[in-house]
């Protein structure tokens, strides 16, 4: 049985990360009875609430206390780095919330570091294991260079995720050197998708701008799109929308794909139209389950103690992505 321990006690970690470590398929595997929480107000409330698990108010102090596998970094974004940093000194095996780091320089540093170091590390992008995106995937896979496809994401919110109430760090409200901004918040999801999908961009260009959200300290909306030599992938999210809702189509000279908001997708063809029954991806009940999947593809990794060098380099591609996102908005701004 492995034993980990969580960095950062916020929304995410309680819901969707909790929930994974405890579904029966992975219950055997892993287990994680400590957590680091140095928010005071929620430090108390997670000790009664989740009695089970060992709090610490710092890293360090875990680090001091607790013989671990490997630990699981889901605080703020803007923490990444350093927790990063500690964890690696310390040989221990690491998930991460995306986004990986703020920024490039960050992000070369740490995977250097990996790379010279046997640590398993996996970032968390969880929709790569989504029905959903897998059918997306096995189509383009299926062209083998046939037929050039046209992918659109299209992710409305009415506003930012407020996340846990009891904490007081609204990170996605700020500025994007504190990991604010829907393009760090939403977007980077559908950055490494198409990366996955297609494979590295040639071409990236953005805008990112504020439509509704005047009182963050970041960009509402974004437009991405990104050319690769397998086909091209538009991106628009925002906060800005009046009701929560996503669609993604994916169209190419020899069929296509339709996703809508709901549970089913449908997929054309010279053999006709086939529908298929789906989870909803706007409704982040669905979420654990995708993180089942990824986790134990971790703990088996961490077992057998192999290295997935491509998780690093997926982890560092999503925030050299983003940042190209960053230089062509400001590159495009008159």
């Amino acid at each position: 049985m492995l034993k980990g321990a969580i960095i950062g006690f916020g929304k995410i970690a309680r819901s969707s990360h909790l929930d994974a470590y405890r579904n029966v398929e992975l219950k055997n595997l892993a287990e994680v009875s400590a957590a680091v929480e140095p928010d005071p107000q929620n430090f108390q409330i997670s000790q009664k609430e989740f009695p089970e698990i060992k709090f610490y108010p710092s890293l360090e102090e875990l680090l001091d206390r607790e013989t671990l596998d490997f630990v699981d970094i889901s605080c703020p974004p803007q923490y990444h780095y350093e927790m990063l940093e500690k964890c690696i000194s310390k040989k221990l095996n690491i998930l991460c919330e995306k986004p990986f780091t703020l920024n490039l320089k960050e992000a070369e540093s740490i995977r250097e570091k990996l790379l010279e170091s046997s640590i398993v590390f996996m970032p968390c992008h969880q929709y790569k294991y989504s029905p959903i995106w897998s059918e997306f995937k096995a189509f383009i896979d299926s062209q083998e260079g046939l037929s050039k496809p046209l992918i659109q994401f299209n992710v409305f919110r009415t506003q930012a995720d407020p996340g846990l109430e009891t904490l007081t760090d609204k990170w996605r409200k700020s500025s994007a050197e504190l990991g604010g901004g829907i393009l760090i918040d939403t977007g980077i999801h559908y950055l490494y998708l198409a990366n996955w999908m297609l494979g590295k961009p040639v071409k990236v260009m953005s805008n990112l701008t504020t439509l509704q959200h005047f009182d963050y300290n970041c960009e509402d909306s974004a437009i991405v799109l990104l050319e690769s030599e397998k086909g091209a992938a538009q991106i628009t999210v925002t906060w800005a929308a009046d009701k929560r809702y996503n669609d993604a189509k994916l169209v190419c000279k020899n069929g296509g794909i339709y996703y809508e908001v709901g549970n089913k997708l449908l997929k054309s063809s010279s053999a006709g139209i086939e529908e298929i029954q789906m989870p909803d991806a706007s409704d982040k009940k669905n979420y654990s389950l995708m993180y089942v999947n990824m986790f134990r593809q971790f703990f088996n990794a961490v077992k057998n103690k192999q290295q997935n060098i491509n998780w690093i380099d997926e982890a560092y591609q999503s925030i050299f992505l983003l940042t190209k996102c960053y230089e062509s908005s400001r590159a495009n701004n008159i």
